[in-house]
């Protein structure tokens, strides 16, 4: 995989969708590793990030799928608007935590909302190291939701 091309064909995609040069930050590292991180104005921040983070995981798909087309190789994509997903994996473990704690309490078990499936995944290895609760998914997309059960 050549890391100057990957970079140059994601920043003309992220330039036609009206960002420049300067609120791009782009890098490639070993292991097929991607990470792009936008900083832009919080009017338009909306926009990328969109519902619950849907519109990241778009362009995420998006960007997968033109370098899959052009290199063969399926990348690993990390792709962060203005910092969401540092605070969203924040809120997401305070969340955990606070339906683990109230899952011993009551020994009963929580449903949290709907959540993504990468977010599922966070929420599973943050309570992987909690005694006391085990997590689980159960159904079928797009209904699928978490259950945090005490052990």
């Amino acid at each position: 995989m050549d890391s100057a091309k990957v970079t140059e064909i994601l920043t003309n995609i992220l330039t036609l969708l009206d960002l420049t040069e300067d609120q791009i930050k782009i890098e490639v590292t070993e292991g097929d590793n991607i990470n792009i991180s936008l900083i832009v104005p919080l009017e338009k921040a909306g926009v990328f990030v969109g519902r619950h983070g849907e519109g990241l995981a778009a362009l995420r798909m998006i960007f997968s799928l033109v370098l899959f087309q052009r290199f063969a190789f399926w990348p690993k994509l990390h792709l962060n608007v203005n910092d969401y997903q540092e605070r969203r994996e924040d809120a997401l473990r305070e969340l955990a935590n606070n339906a683990a704690q109230r899952s011993i309490e009551l020994q009963k078990e929580i449903v949290l909302p709907n959540l993504s499936s990468y977010e599922r995944r966070i929420v599973h290895m943050i309570l992987s190291e909690l005694p006391g609760v085990k997590t689980e998914s159960r159904g079928e997309p797009p209904f699928r939701q978490m259950y945090i059960i005490p052990v």
